[in-house]
């Protein structure tokens, strides 16, 4: 049986529509499952919380403080409240920015974590969002699922 998830909180951001060519995976931790969505790979609780990877073309080529800064007033203009920023690396060695954010969808107050990778030729991103008590249950599994994203 695939479970499939219409969850609107993991689309914030948009780049270039064309994708690169390369796609990225992900772990599902446990109580995760694979499903459905417009990434390269998602995964999901039971409870909505999701995480989704995906690769796009580093056009216009540009470093990882650009790719940062570009989510980040992106985020920001579409209401997302910063709570912090620091530089991660994926566990492959790509250097990356977490970028976290809180936002009220009109009925709840919910999490939205993005990291940002960046090579010369590729931006990776991966997302993670959800009901803020849930979300903050499994933080420490999706910040590792989303440090572990593997690129082909």
């Amino acid at each position: 049986m695939k479970l499939s998830l219409s969850l609107g909180l993991l689309a914030p951001l948009a780049l270039a529509a064309v994708g690169c060519g390369a796609t990225a995976h992900l772990g599902a931790p446990a109580g995760f499952a694979h499903v459905d969505g417009e990434y390269d790979d998602r995964v999901a609780s039971a409870r909505g919380v999701v995480v989704g990877a995906r690769v796009e073309k580093n056009e216009p080529r540009a470093n990882l403080d650009f790719w940062a800064e570009a989510v980040d007033l992106r985020l920001r203009a579409q209401g997302y409240a910063p709570e912090a920023s620091r530089d991660v690396t994926a566990r492959s060695g790509i250097p990356g920015r977490s970028l976290r954010y809180t936002y009220w969808d009109g009925t709840r107050q919910n999490r939205y974590w993005v990291d940002v990778f960046a090579t010369e030729r590729r931006v990776i991103l991966v997302e993670a969002a959800g009901d803020r008590s849930d979300f903050d249950a499994a933080a420490p599994q999706l910040e590792a699922t989303m440090l572990d994203v593997r690129v082909d």
